[in-house]
Formats: C-alpha cells, sequence, structure tokens
C-alpha cells in the first residue's frame, strides 16, 4: 500500500466506523488483514493516531507544556489499568499520549510497536483505534469520555 492508498484507505475506514457502516469496516479490516505489507499496517495506526490527537485538540487547544492522562475503561465501564492492556493496544495508546505531547520520536516508535504481531493483533489495534475515534468524535460531554478497551 502507497502513502496515498493507505491515507485513502484510512478515510474511508473512518468514514465507515463514524457512519456507522460497519459491514463495510469489517470488509476493509478483512483488506488490511491481507495487505502483506509491512508498513501498510504502521501507516494506518499512525494515521488513526493523529486523528485521534486531532480531536482531542480540537476538543481541547492546548498550550506548551499541556500534560495528558487518559482513562481507559472495560466493556463495564469500569476503569483498566494501562499494564493491563494487551501490548498492541498499549502501545497505541502510548502513541496516542505521545502524538498529543508533540513527542514524534516517541510517537513513532510506540506506532510501530503497535502495528507490530500476526494479522489479528493488528486488526485489533486498529479497531480499538477506530473505536476511540468514534467515542472521542461523538462524546457530547465537557470532559473527553474514557476509552473503551477490550481486554481478554
Amino acid at each position: 500500500m502507497t502513502e496515498n492508498r493507505g491515507r485513502q484507505f484510512t478515510t474511508d475506514l473512518v468514514e465507515a466506523a463514524l457512519a456507522g457502516e460497519y459491514d463495510a469496516v469489517a470488509d476493509a479490516l478483512g483488506v488490511l488483514s491481507g495487505a502483506g505489507s509491512p508498513h501498510a499496517p504502521a501507516e494506518i495506526v499512525g494515521d488513526l493516531v493523529g486523528r485521534c490527537a486531532a480531536v482531542v485538540r480540537d476538543r481541547r487547544p492546548t498550550g506548551p507544556g499541556t500534560i495528558f492522562t487518559i482513562a481507559v475503561a472495560d466493556d463495564r465501564a469500569r476503569a483498566v489499568a494501562v499494564d493491563r492492556l494487551p501490548p498492541g493496544p498499549r502501545a497505541a495508546l502510548r502513541a496516542l499520549l505521545a502524538a498529543l505531547g508533540d513527542d514524534e520520536a516517541g510517537r513513532d516508535i510506540q506506532v510501530e510497536l503497535a502495528a507490530r504481531g500476526q494479522p489479528a493483533d493488528v486488526v485489533g489495534v486498529v479497531v480499538h483505534l477506530l473505536v476511540w475515534l468514534v467515542e472521542l468524535s461523538d462524546s457530547a460531554a465537557a470532559e473527553l469520555p474514557s476509552l473503551s478497551c477490550f481486554i481478554p
């Protein structure tokens, strides 16, 4: 997948997720799992991390030195310790925090870690990022929502 094709793929994936077109999301995730390119997953994960960070920044403009924390909840809305997250989603969460903290090198390292693994692992990371993006985009509350995590 070229960089432009990767961005278009991510754009189509995000639009489908935000519109609730879950069959289209599932089809796209199937394509991703069979992409065969070692760089495609990192491009998509990096793009999704950037989109999540942009939503947070749009809702919470910040100045230099702003520190971010993230609350993570399970499917029963119970707090989840970051260390309990699977490696891929944990790295994606750390990539998001690095992006929010303007730590580009840290973000890149965490994106690479999040995009490693078997195709099912990468799909799991992309699903988490899509859910986080939808949660951040849909939240009408003054406070940003806890981010959902699906842990074994």
